[in-house]
């Protein structure tokens, strides 16, 4: 995949910019549709042949890119699995909010995991903890806790555990507040906080909670690029869990990379600024073969 490297952070960088001239529109439609015709068009600019397995069309009402859909060159011998979202975060997007970004991952063909469901029980750390134990998603809370403070050393006052502010999740709040921890509870955007929880700088050690299963398989193929851990459960449409665990391993089997660029200003990256000579743009790129990190700026000409 490193020859479509720089194309592939060429995607999201064409789509984070369409969707900034809606940046506090209070329009989410519209900055979809021109995030994700922005990407469309330069994924079909690409010597390759990309197969959409993850997308955000259906569930958002958006204008795309749907599950199924083929984009770059047809006669082109180079295959992939995508998995796209052109904006991670249309609700702050539109109205001026954090941590919105345009997002993809490109993977070997048949190495994404597929899914008509859409939410996953989910649960993400570090490769700092996942060096010193092993965790599961199904363990109580308790003893999870308990392993994440003998392996960062930190006591649990100390230990940080991000998840959406959801009603579903006050169970899983009130028990966390029970455990001693500290929490953070983000409105929108869980793939730049489960990446978060794999940069020690962020001050994160564990993602958990109910989110999009979309958002999911772009979160396992990021953190494969980082050597964190993630684990994930099914679930239905009638709120139950599906009891197997999805490793790591079982939602991108195979080779990846990692693309965002950011939206609106956030913890992992700078949204788009506009200056005399034209839009900058602050990415993040990985690759799951090397865990290669590369943050790039990029400068574009009017």
């Amino acid at each position: 995949m490193k020859d479509i490297n720089l194309d592939i952070v060429r995607v999201t960088e064409a789509a984070a910019i369409a969707a900034s001239a809606w940046v506090g529109s209070g329009d989410k439609k519209a900055a979809d549709k021109a995030a994700t015709d922005a990407m469309r068009s330069r994924l079909n600019g690409i010597d390759f042949k990309g197969r959409v397995v993850i997308g955000e069309g259906i569930k958002d009402e958006s204008a795309g890119l749907f599950a199924g859909e083929t984009v770059g060159s047809e006669r082109s011998l180079k295959v992939y699995d995508l998995a796209v979202d052109p904006i991670e975060g249309t609700r702050p997007t539109a109205h001026s909010g954090p941590e919105a970004l345009s997002v993809m991952a490109v993977a070997e063909k048949g190495a994404l995991f597929s899914t008509s469901e859409f939410y996953m029980n989910k649960f993400a750390y570090g490769p700092e903890i996942a060096r010193k134990t092993i965790l599961s998603i199904t363990d109580p809370l308790e003893k999870t806790i308990r392993l994440v403070s003998k392996a960062t050393g930190k006591e649990p006052r100390r230990i940080m555990v991000c998840l959406l502010d959801r009603p579903r999740h006050e169970p899983l709040v009130a028990e966390l507040r029970g455990l001693g921890v500290r929490i953070k509870l983000i409105q929108d955007c869980d793939v730049s906080a489960a990446i978060a929880a794999c940069l020690p700088e962020s001050g994160i050690d564990l993602l958990c909670g109910i989110g999009g299963a979309p958002e999911g398989i772009l979160t396992a193929c990021a953190i494969k690029c980082l050597r964190g851990e993630f684990q994930a459960q099914i679930v239905h449409k009638d709120g139950s869990v599906e009891p197997r665990i999805l490793s790591l391993d079982d939602l991108v089997s195979g080779e990846c990379v990692f693309s965002a660029t950011g939206i609106t200003d956030g913890s992992l990256l700078r949204g788009v600024r506009y200056t005399p000579q034209g839009p900058v743009t602050n990415s993040i790129f990985m690759r799951s073969a090397s865990g290669t990190v590369r943050r790039l700026t990029a400068y574009h000409g009017n």
